[in-house]
């Protein structure tokens, strides 16, 4: 018997497309997303009226309930009714602290409308304007609610003319967003207004909102809210204005269906030929096509298997089902579909093309994975790889207090890392530790407890330690290095890799042949014309050795970054004496000989700071972020608040929390997110080296690059 008695309603709607939209709710931190879909949850009759807001359904990780603050994407299918139709709406709510971007990158792919939160009184916000940023490149069409209107009667205290000014710069901001990064045609399709239908103005936390159409139809102008809050009838407004009506109108209404959004989606988020028989099936949205599932999250079974959670973009998908993991070409079977409730599954027989739902998979499937039936597996490519707007920048050493527990440790930290990727797990060869790294200190301490709770360890953590990148600034030598048993020699130059060799690179211009490009844009080029005349296994052992060098640069044993290897010249032994690891060694000493005489520095990471605080301790939060290295690069007035913009070395932002707030007395808000790399000054690069060196157990002084080059 289900929990839901609609779940029954739902699963028969499937079939209408039209029917169903994908929705998700997209914001700023604290700009009111969780509260939003409270006030949704009442609307479809999940949750009473009176405790929407402060129930934080979607919340319901205990980390979650405790911070305050959304950790997850959480997903939950609505049924609800119109005075026309009844609809399927599948809601996802994401995140909005910075750490867990990559969550909301990825709740994208499955989504083809987004709700996107602004406060009335912050207006567009660094990650508002991220997470817009994200929805627009995924084909994902926004609508706008402005929350918290009630600040401006009550906080700032405006007249009707003040508030429409306003309101006005709000969606004229987020025009801006739209024409900057939205694609055509849809640039000019998605712009959003009050006329238009796709904008809503309300105070979720009050439960109340509207569009023009429902103002209009209600006769409430916004001189009557203004005396509402001054006579304190809220609950007059919730009555009259629904929050929920609003959104779903604007849901219903503007935003597409699943059959209308794959259609131009498809062609954006697949990288497969959209005239074969799966691409045209996936542009139709049928249910009769081969079944193709995105997973975008995963966590265990209880049970045993893995839970995929994901959407279903052709086809249908049934209990014992047997498909294929594009990514791992294996293959799992299906022990149960769900439809999400929140923090329950719901078990159906089957769900069909456009739906989100969960399935229950025999072993273990990761993040990012596609899945196809078995008979259409040899046409199938995975869909187009995900690009997360941050990456991993802070690292923790991590060992269990009993060494015995180093396998179950090992077995936990590799499940988080196949259900978040953008956590990073390594073991450091010199030091013996394994290393977790991560978007920021929050986004490591939640993984840490996750890691606590699910198998029950007690570990020891490091304090958190920024990840740095080695890089060259000039062309280094022709170097000449020899493999260990001196019967392969290698010729190779090192020399910055940069943005024009990386386009054209990537655009197939580069007149050498690309033998190997790695995650960090490291970059091997074949200029010797001879890797077509070797053996696949030589030319594996030679991009082995590449790869090898670039993971652990000469000066303290972090990754290359942006380095362009040419491969000049070589000479192998003979095929009877040939040995890969001889090759490998041989190739990362050229690689470190010439890496060495190009002016070799110490990248560091870069976030962007955005500061919000009372105006008058505008000029101490600007000091305190001068004081660690930080440039402020704009000041705006924004009604009382002012806002800093700036940017701030990784490394010193350890303990800005507590100096932040001892100053400002808990009046300044901010959020930091990775910007870029950026070259140490030489003094600080210099000890940092040394204090690396010497934490890895490596000789106090950086070699000479005759250490590995032949005289």
């Amino acid at each position: 018997m289900p929990r839901f008695k609609q779940i029954s309603e739902i699963q028969q709607l499937m079939g209408r497309k039209e029917l169903i939209r994908n929705i998700g709710i997209i914001a700023h931190i604290d700009h009111g997303k969780t509260t939003l879909a409270d006030s949704l949850l009442a609307g479809a009759g999940l949750l009473s009226p009176a405790m929407a807001g402060s129930a934080r359904v979607l919340d319901f990780l205990e980390e979650e309930q405790k911070r305050k603050i959304t950790i997850k994407t959480a997903n939950i299918s609505l049924l609800y009714k119109t005075a026309v139709n009844p609809y399927i709406i599948n809601l996802v709510d994401t995140p909005g602290h910075v750490d867990f971007t990559g969550k909301v990158t990825r709740a994208l792919r499955v989504i083809d409308g987004a709700v996107v939160v602004v406060d009335a009184v912050e207006e567009i916000m660094a990650q508002t304007e991220i997470v817009t940023r994200q929805a627009l490149e995924e084909r994902v069409q926004p609508v706008l609610f402005v929350n918290k209107v009630d600040r401006l009667v009550t906080e700032l205290q405006l007249n009707e003319e003040q508030i429409q000014k306003k309101l006005d710069r709000i969606i004229s901001s987020f025009n801006d967003l739209i024409e900057l990064y939205g694609q055509e045609p849809f640039k000019r399709q998605w712009k959003v207004g009050a006329s238009l239908g796709n904008v809503a103005f309300g105070a979720a936390l009050h439960g109340w909102g509207f569009t023009l159409n429902m103002a209009k139809q209600k006769g409430v102008k916004f001189s009557d809210i203004i005396k509402a809050y001054a006579k304190s009838e809220e609950e007059e407004l919730q009555k009259t204005l629904p929050v929920y009506e609003a959104v779903f109108e604007m849901a219903i209404k503007k935003l597409p269906n699943p059959r209308e959004a794959q259609a131009y989606r498809i062609e954006k988020i697949w990288d497969g030929h959209i005239n074969s028989q799966i691409g045209k099936a996936l542009v139709e949205c049928g249910d009769e096509g081969p079944t193709v599932f995105c997973v975008t999250n995963v966590h265990s079974d209880p049970n045993g298997g893995t839970v995929a959670t994901g959407r279903l973009f052709s086809g249908k998908v049934k209990k014992d089902d047997r498909l294929h993991l594009v990514d791992a070409l294996a293959e799992t079977v299906v022990n149960q579909v769900s439809i999400d409730m929140g923090s329950f599954r719901e078990e159906v027989s089957w769900v069909s093309a456009g739906n989100l739902a969960s399935l229950t998979l025999t072993g273990t499937v990761k993040a990012g994975e596609t899945l196809v039936d078995l008979e259409h597996k040899a046409g199938m490519v995975p869909f187009e790889g995900i690009s997360y707007v941050s990456e991993p920048v802070v690292t923790l050493a991590i060992e269990p207090k009993n060494p015995k527990d180093i396998p179950v440790l090992l077995e936990g930290l590799e499940k988080l890392a196949s259900e978040d990727p953008n956590l990073k797990v390594a073991a450091d060869r010199e030091t013996g530790e394994y290393l977790l790294s991560g978007m920021g200190e929050l986004h490591l301490e939640v993984t840490i407890n996750q890691l606590k709770s699910s198998c029950g360890l007690k570990v020891g953590v490091s304090s958190p330690r920024v990840v740095y990148m080695e890089s060259v600034e000039k062309k280094g030598i022709i170097a000449l290095a020899k493999s260990p048993n001196k019967l392969n020699s290698f010729w190779v130059q090192a020399e910055p890799e940069q943005e024009e060799q990386a386009r054209r690179t990537k655009k197939g211009e580069e007149s050498a042949s690309i033998l190997s490009v790695d995650e960090h844009r490291n970059v091997l080029l074949d200029c010797s014309g001879k890797t077509e005349q070797v053996s696949e296994e030589v030319l594996e052992a030679i991009i082995a050795g590449f790869e090898f060098a670039c993971k652990a640069g000469p000066l303290c044993g972090e990754p290359m970054r942006h380095l362009k290897v040419n491969l000049v010249d070589f000479q192998l032994s003979g095929s009877e004496d040939f040995n890969s690891v001889e090759v490998m060694h041989g190739v990362g000493k050229a690689i470190f000989g010439s890496f060495l005489t190009a002016e070799p520095v110490l990248l560091e990471p870069v976030y962007k700071i955005i500061i919000s605080v009372a105006s008058e301790l505008a000029s101490e939060s600007s000091r305190i972020l001068s004081s660690r290295r930080g440039k402020v690069t704009s000041f705006e007035q924004k009604g009382l608040l002012t806002v800093i913009s700036g940017l701030i070395p990784v490394s010193e932002t350890f303990g800005f929390s507590k100096e932040m707030r001892s100053a400002t007395s808990g009046r300044a808000f901010w959020q930091s997110f990775f910007d870029h790399w950026e070259k140490m000054p030489q003094k600080l690069a210099l000890q940092v080296i040394s204090d690396l060196r010497q934490r890895k157990g490596l000789p106090p002084q950086v070699p000479k690059p005759e250490k590995f080059l032949e005289q």
